[in-house]
């Protein structure tokens, strides 16, 4: 009788060190698994320089919704699944002559549709840690529905549960067949800077439809 007590102290003992044992393993693996995220209202701003120097066009929407497969690597962020949509009505210059003017010009196809700016990427290079990291996103983004290759360098820094992304790329307008805008005299270069700043979110619903 002894010895089974014995033997049941010594198991009983047995569960909680093995439970610490294992615990950071559990951590660990919870921690480097792949989770979604949300992107709702983020910026997306454009600027455009003219044939006139000292007057050059920039638009902004608050509109950028997106989502993204992202996890821990060995050498900082993995970010797959890329998938960004913004609006273009949303798009605004601050004057709403040009507004109609950029989305009749630039962003309506041959039969007057204006379809959503997209983009998709399957995988993002990405080097620094789960902290702060720079990333380049490369993939198709798609203007008047036609997607070209496209690619921009994002800082990615850790915000609460989510991340912070801050980056910079260009467009050509040549590159979807789009000849630069004039009015009045003013044209347009065929290079458009791009920024975006966004917050992206775990998402508590993840489902298979994309962003819509």
């Amino acid at each position: 009788m002894e010895r089974r007590q014995t033997t049941r102290r010594r198991f009983a003992w047995t569960i909680p060190v093995l439970a610490a044992t294992l615990a950071p393993c559990a951590v660990a693996r919870a921690a480097d698994s792949p989770s979604m995220v949300d992107v709702r209202g983020g910026t997306a701003s454009f600027d455009a320089a003219t044939n006139i120097s000292a007057f050059g066009i920039h638009g902004k929407s608050t509109s950028l919704e997106g989502r993204a497969r992202i996890n821990r690597g060995a050498n900082g962020l993995v970010i797959e699944a890329i998938e960004a949509g913004l609006a273009v009505k949303t798009l605004s210059t601050g004057m709403r002559l040009r507004d109609e003017h950029m989305r009749k010009y630039v962003f309506a196809t041959a039969d007057n549709q204006v379809p959503d700016l997209r983009f998709t990427g399957d995988k993002a290079v990405c080097s620094g840690s789960d902290a702060q990291s720079t990333c380049t996103i490369s993939g198709q983004l798609a203007i008047r529905g036609a997607p070209r290759p496209f690619s921009m360098a994002l800082k990615v820094t850790r915000d609460g549960s989510g991340y912070r992304a801050v980056g910079d790329g260009t467009v050509k307008l040549s590159e979807y067949g789009i000849p630069p805008p004039s009015q009045l005299g003013v044209k347009t270069e065929d290079e458009v800077k791009l920024h975006l700043d966004f917050v992206a979110r775990s998402s508590a619903v993840v489902g298979t439809g994309g962003v819509k």
